[in-house]
């Protein structure tokens, strides 16, 4: 598929102009294409690979089994909190968790509380950081908070986003950093600012 190429194309333009990082025009450059390759593998290729929009070609390396998306929730629990819950109940309050994702205050039949005067901060925070809570997304808050979470369930969902997040830390915040020796830090500053971009992104995408 052309998107999976033109992705990659990006993703590696990225990532060798930051070797140039110290250079802010090459900093600024490198960091938009990492934030656009990161965009489009999120919303174009691991949203739809994901769904099973291509498993019809049974291609292994896009099909929706196999798929393993660059963010911090895992596949498997994407699958079951979007594809199964969100899509078999979409708005339907008290069993989609998409509406407001636990948070937000998104609809008149949600009681209002003091809490909700807040709405603008907390919405703010969770397009800053949307990678994060959409990883705790099918642990169901609403459900532990009630005391109805099953816990084996919960602590090996736990352990999967753990091991999720190392791998994606360890990748964007530790190795690829690295590479570029002693600009270590404006590259880590470039992949924090390229993910920032994707999570403020892909938030606007699905509320818009």
């Amino acid at each position: 598929l052309r998107i999976i190429t033109l992705q990659r194309r990006l993703a590696a333009a990225g990532r060798i102009t930051l070797f140039a990082s110290f250079f802010p025009p090459a900093w600024l450059l490198g960091t938009a294409l990492l934030g656009s390759a990161k965009i489009l593998e999120n919303m174009e290729l691991g949203h739809n690979a994901m769904h099973g929009q291509w498993d019809w070609m049974n291609d292994p390396e896009i099909h929706s089994s196999n798929w393993e998306w660059d963010t911090t929730q895992p596949a498997e629990q994407w699958k079951h909190s979007h594809n199964y819950i969100h899509h078999q109940f979409t708005n339907v309050l008290g069993h989609d968790n998409d509406i407001g994702y636990g948070i937000l205050r998104m609809s008149r039949d949600q009681k209002w509380s003091p809490y909700n005067l807040g709405q603008p901060v907390y919405n703010a925070l969770l397009a800053l950081f949307f990678e994060w809570g959409v990883a705790l997304h099918d642990l169901d808050i609403e459900a532990i908070r009630k005391g109805k979470k099953d816990i084996p369930l919960l602590k090996r969902q736990l352990r999967k986003i753990g091991r999720k997040v190392g791998k994606q830390s360890l990748k964007d915040y530790v190795m690829y950093p690295a590479l570029t020796g002693p600009f270590f830090l404006q590259t880590l500053a470039a992949n924090f600012t390229a993910n920032i971009i994707r999570h403020v992104s892909t938030y606007g995408i699905i509320f818009c």
